[in-house]
């Protein structure tokens, strides 16, 4: 199933190029609150889902635009970033495994380098990605997001699937260049932390319909060139061991967002400048556009 959240408060079910909505329809049956979010929607899912799949299957449609699509999960409570987690080695395009030099630290050492974006960075499909003043060096890293289902802490590998709600897609977008402090690892969270720096979209799809995580295909355009394709088998920390670690170190929260990673290295990306036009697609997803503007 893929669920999206509609502007200016509604939640809606996207079959084929339409949207059933169902935010009120919830109210009205008093299975969620008037107004709910994302979020309780994903709180409560289990019960819901034969409801949900029983409104999914009528007539009460409306052409999809993705104009009116808001970030699925808006506000999540974290914002989990993986680094470095792709094998990477390969030059160019046509490798699944991300361009640049192999990667040299462990899966360990890797998995100790995930960082935190702030949720007030998020924005949702057909949005601005805004240059902040003084940050030009602004970079898109397209990933694969798991949004979390269920509140877990400490969970195993073995289990940590099953916690999972579904997937998204995330550009972690980096202004890579900002600060006096040279230190790269030292500022990540400042560089990576700016309003509109989280574009997720365009929708969730459950786990159910996304047979292997760890085979999926995704793309990059920039003002219609292909900037990055990469497969998430090349991942050296999968889903399931970044769920696992991740929430040895914190409690995760139905809602709460994990970027998995960013195929290429900075060595083979491209400056985005103001009039830039994103379009990000993962397979089994979907895919979104976005636009790039300078701060006023």
């Amino acid at each position: 199933m893929r669920l999206a959240a509609v502007k200016p408060n509604d939640l809606a079910v996207v079959k084929d190029n339409a949207l059933i909505p169902i935010g009120e329809a919830l109210a009205r049956e008093g299975k969620l609150s008037q107004g709910c979010t994302m979020i309780d929607l994903i709180t409560r899912y289990d019960p819901l889902k034969d409801w949900l799949e029983k409104a999914a299957s009528g007539d009460a449609q409306v052409p999809l635009n993705p104009k009116q699509l808001g970030a699925p999960v808006e506000r999540p409570s974290k914002i989990w970033g993986a680094a470095s987690n792709y094998r990477r080695g390969a030059s160019g395009l046509d490798s699944a495994s991300g361009r640049g030099s192999a990667q040299q630290m462990t899966a360990e050492e890797i998995i100790e380098t995930t960082f935190l974006k702030p949720p007030s960075a998020v924005v949702g499909p057909e949005a601005d990605i805004v240059i902040p003043k003084n940050a030009e060096t602004i970079f898109p890293e397209l990933e694969l997001c798991a949004v979390m289902g269920k509140k877990v802490r400490s969970i195993s590998k073995q289990e940590a699937l099953g916690a999972v709600f579904g997937y998204t897609i995330i550009l972690d977008v980096t202004a890579r260049g900002y600060g006096s402090n040279k230190s790269l690892v030292a500022t990540r969270c400042v560089r990576k932390g700016f309003e509109t720096f989280a574009p997720i979209g365009p929708w969730i799809t459950t786990k159910d319909e996304i047979r292997d995580p760890q085979n999926l295909e995704m793309r990059l355009w920039v003002n219609g060139d292909l900037r990055q394709s990469a497969n998430t088998s090349a991942m050296i920390n999968n889903v399931a061991e970044l769920v696992s670690y991740l929430s040895t170190v914190s409690t995760l929260y139905p809602g709460d967002l994990i970027a998995t990673g960013n195929p290429d290295s900075p060595s083979y990306q491209k400056q985005l400048a103001s009039g830039d036009v994103l379009k990000a697609e993962i397979q089994g997803i979907g895919s979104m556009n976005l636009y790039v503007v300078k701060e006023n």
